[in-house]
Formats: structure tokens, sequence, C-alpha cells
């Protein structure tokens, strides 16, 4: 299916003409205006003489330094989003070491026969772009409503309410779109790691249930729940090596895993819609005796909606096979979940998720469970 892509255009540097004529057609499916540019210079040139929302650029090569127009043309495009293509993870070392006012660059690890694989990061940023547009589109509009309505004094209650549900409508179907690409995202995310492959739905399922039980503010549990979802979007900015390691990592690999929640605050904080989640993002990882990371908080210092996701996150890793470990019995993993209450988690939380089972949702092991709660959808 053809994505609509609308006024949105793509500029695609590359050195190799094959390279630049198939990139600028595989973009081209989605609907994109596609530029292209055989030079740095080029390429700056046409960034200044027109608005790109999509740059695609060749690493580095002899006389091509594709990192180096990613980085300049946050000067021009601050809004794109930039991808750096390279043909394996050992390539582009650098992107890892960047400093941040050289906004945020996609590394895209794919061989020259696997380009195709672009298709699917630029749909998924197409649709955030088509997202913050319509969310523009939605405030202009409003506004206009707004003035046209305090000029009309006159105006009868039945044209208002009318007016008032036409908007509403409106907004409950960007919130749905808003829903489905931030879910895309997360897809995304897993798509990384086949291991994980369902772990931010059920860890959002697993937030929800808990959340309720604990009595969470309803008109709280959509943020949290996106945020539970989307916890582990940091992990777009690890490298494959670490992140796809098959055996233990070292000291230096561990100590850039735990750079994810940093890593996904930093992306969450330029992209408007995820700004409420941010807390979950960043915290996740916080423990309750203060030993945790990045930020070091103890106990009620650390956000409510990221002790949640904390639990769920966990409960998780334990109850599911991974490469290196089989997965655990309910019984083992809400043993470990008491023992580690007040010191990694929140004691309370901990209670109201093990003593009402909440951990059999996903579980076709344990009998005997009937439980009432809502559930997430996903």
């Amino acid at each position: 299916m053809r994505l609509v892509a609308r006024r949105f255009c793509a500029l695609v540097a590359h050195p190799h003409v094959e390279a630049l004529g198939e990139l600028a057609e595989l973009l081209g499916g989605l609907g994109l205006t596609v530029e292209t540019a055989r030079s740095t210079v080029e390429a700056m040139n046409k960034l200044r003489s027109q608005a790109v929302h999509v740059l695609v650029a060749n690493h580095v090569s002899a006389s091509f330094d594709g990192v180096a127009l990613l980085e300049a043309s946050v000067l021009h495009a601050p809004e794109a989003l930039r991808i750096a293509l390279v043909s394996s993870p050992d390539e582009a070392v650098e992107l890892d070491y960047r400093p941040p006012h050289g906004g945020t660059i996609i590394r895209l690890v794919a061989k020259a026969s696997e380009r195709s694989r672009l298709v699917a990061l630029v749909g998924e940023g197409v649709k955030f772009l088509t997202l913050v547009e319509d969310q523009r589109d939605l405030v202009r509009k409003l506004s206009l409503d707004q003035t046209k309505l305090q000029r009309r004094e006159t105006l009868l209650d039945v044209v208002v309410r009318e007016r008032t549900k036409e908007l509403e409508e409106s907004y409950e179907k960007l919130k749905a779109a808003n829903r489905q690409a931030l879910f895309g995202l997360a897809e995304a995310i897993e798509a990384k790691d086949p291991y994980t492959k369902g772990h931010c739905g059920r860890v959002a399922a697993y937030s929800l249930v808990l959340a309720r039980e604990a009595g969470y503010p309803a008109e709280g549990l959509e943020t949290l729940e996106f945020g539970a979802f989307l916890h582990d979007i940091g992990k777009i900015g690890i490298r494959d090596a670490v992140l796809l390691k098959p055996g233990p990592l070292d000291d230096n690999e561990w100590a850039h895993m735990r750079e994810h929640p940093s890593k996904g605050h930093d992306i969450a904080s330029k992209i408007s819609m995820l700004h409420p989640i941010m807390p979950a993002v960043r915290n996740h990882h916080e423990r309750w005796d203060g030993g945790g990371y990045p930020d070091k908080m103890k106990d009620t210092e650390i956000p409510l909606v990221a002790r949640i996701v904390a639990i769920a996150d966990a409960y998780d890793a334990m109850s599911t096979d991974r490469p290196y470990k089989k997965a655990l019995s309910l019984e083992e993993c809400e043993a470990i979940l008491r023992k580690t209450a007040g010191k990694m988690y929140d004691p309370d939380l901990i209670e109201v998720f093990v003593s009402r089972h909440l951990g059999a949702l996903y579980r076709d092991d344990y009998e005997g469970l009937e439980y009432d709660g809502a559930v997430a959808s996903s």
C-alpha cells in the first residue's frame, strides 16, 4: 500500500550513481518527492534552497563525509529525519560519541543488497511527520474557530455544539493515529532484537493492570501505556554489536547499554507528543535503594510511572525465554520480586503485583487464577 507522503521531500546523498538511483527509487515508492546529490557540496546547496524532511547519506568514503553532512544539515532542516547508511556495525563508530548539538542521527546497518530496509524506517518517519503536520493543522483550525466564535456572540447554541462535536471527533481520530504510530515505533525497536518480540506490548499490559490495581488515576492510564510501550526507545541508539551480543556483556558494553534510558529521553525530548512519557523512558532502571541509573533516584523520588514500568519490565524479562536463559515459572518470578522488594522495587507495588498474581496475564502454565480486572488492548 502506498503511503500518502503529501508535501514531504527526501534528499539522498551518495557518491555512487548506481546506489543513488536505487535509493531514490525506493524512497519514491513511499510517495516522497526525492532529490539526489553526488557530493556534500551539492547536497548543502539543495538544503539551502528547499525544505527537506528526510535526509539519507552514505557514511564516509575517500571524498564523501556523510556524517559531517548530516550534522551540518541541522542548521537548514532542524526537524528532518537524518539517516546514515553503513554496511556493518563496526562502521560509523564515531556516531556513538557525537556531541548532542549535532542533532539525532539514526544509523541504518545495511549492505548494498539490504537497502530495501530503508523503506520501513523512512515509512515510520513519514508517519510521524504526517502526525506533526496534522497536529499543527488542528491547532490552526482550533485557533481560527475560536476567533470566529468570539466575534459571533449571537451564534446559536446548537451550532456551537455541532462544531464542538466535529472537533472532538477530529481529535479522537488524531489520537488514534498517534497511538498507531507510537506502537509502530515500538515494533521498530523490537525489530532490532528478534528475541524480545512482543516485549513492549507485554510490559504495557502488565503496567496497565498493575496501575489499575494500585489505584493509578484513570486520566493518566493512556500516557502510562504509551510510556510502557516505548520505555526502551533509547535502544535505537545502542550499537548492534552490544544489543545483539549472544553472550554476557563486559564492563564497557554494560556501560554503553546503560546509556539507553538517557538516549531514549533525548529522543523523546525532541518529539512533542512524547514529552509526557519521558519519566517512564528515563527512569525505569532506577532502584528503590538508590543504586539504579541514570539519576540515582531512590524510593518515592522515582516517578510512579517509572516504578510501575520497572516491575513490569523485570517480570517480563524473567518470565520469557531469552537466548541465554529459560523462562522462570510464575511462582519463581514472584519469589524473586518479593525478595527484591524494598531494594530494587517499590515494596507496595510489588505486594499488589504478587499478591494478586498479575503476572498470570500472559501465562498459560498457571491454573486456578480468575482475574476480573481490565486488560490492556494492544
